[in-house]
């Protein structure tokens, strides 16, 4: 019996599930799409989760080619994949998340040039968790700073699709696949391959879907001098604690980001239950795909 019979007999039984290890194709759709563009799934592995402060110990990506109507991805266009040394021995926890040693990064940088070639072609970039992986690379890599972004993390519903965890091999064990995870190029080839896959509910493509939520106008709130006591309500409903943010000279704010669609909805809730009549003090912030996931996301309008 054959691997392929193997799986048959396997999966006639409800006893079985087989999934199978990602290999990573150079294509995944023949011809050509009807509206081009280039997209990039971005990943960083790090010597910590501090944005401002951490700093980059490898970077990966894949560029491909997708059609913007539909979503369908075709060509793989560039894989890259580097070391940098941070100047600083690493944490032995990012040793065992990541299976990166001192002595692979020493003496290692960033192919700056290569990689600013690739990043500045791109009609968006996606990362899983782009919060992170964004604000990372702004600093690191300016030019990604002028680029839309879109985020595989936030910007699909999993638990709609009957999805409950969502890390990244857990995603991608739902969908029917495994792969060698906590490496940046590795992440980024699994992230893409997720975007080929139809969602297990809706049915829609995941790139779709994807694309749908990057072009949505979004606004977020800022729930300035919210009363303390209304702290526990504001989280509840998924408010944030942004303790740098400055505004009229006082520090911190609870904020939310919020759909075109429920705009009108968040304020009457502001309003009717967090200022109860007094006067409403949050203040509010377009956000489109350029400023998505940025530390510009963050800051006072």
């Amino acid at each position: 019996m054959n691997d392929t019979e193997a799986i048959k007999y396997l999966e006639q039984s409800d006893q079985y599930r087989v999934i199978q290890r990602l290999n990573a194709p150079e294509r995944y759709r023949h011809g050509e799409p009807s509206t081009a563009r280039i997209g990039i799934v971005i990943d960083v592995e790090a010597t910590g989760l501090d944005t401002d402060k951490d700093k980059i110990i490898e970077l990966g990506f894949v560029a491909f080619e997708y059609d913007a109507g539909s979503g369908l991805i075709y060509r793989i266009l560039h894989t890259y994949d580097a070391f940098e040394d941070p100047g600083e021995p690493l944490e032995d926890i990012v040793k065992q998340i990541t299976g990166i040693t001192d002595d692979m990064l020493a003496g290692q940088h960033l192919d700056e040039d290569g990689a600013n070639a690739w990043l500045k072609k791109a009609d968006l970039i996606i990362a899983h968790n782009a919060a992170f992986d964004r604000q990372m690379l702004e600093r690191r890599l300016p030019v990604v700073s002028k680029s839309n972004w879109a985020c595989t993390f936030h910007d699909i519903s999993w638990q709609d699709e009957d999805i409950s965890s969502l890390k990244l091999d857990y995603i991608a064990y739902k969908l029917g696949f495994f792969f060698d995870g906590h490496r940046a190029v590795n992440d980024a080839q699994a992230t893409l391959h997720i975007l080929t896959r139809t969602l297990p509910c809706s049915g829609k493509l995941a790139m779709s879907v994807l694309l749908a939520g990057a072009r949505e106008k979004s606004r977020r709130f800022f729930a300035f001098r919210a009363p303390f006591e209304k702290k526990d309500d504001l989280k509840a409903r998924g408010y944030r604690w942004l303790p740098e943010f400055t505004y009229q000279g006082k520090k911190g704010v609870w904020s939310i980001s919020v759909p075109e669609a429920d705009i009108e909805t968040e304020q009457q809730w502001l309003s009717d239950y967090i200022y109860k009549g007094k006067t409403a003090q949050f203040i509010v912030k377009e956000i489109t795909a350029a400023d998505r996931y940025s530390v510009r996301e963050f800051t006072a309008p």
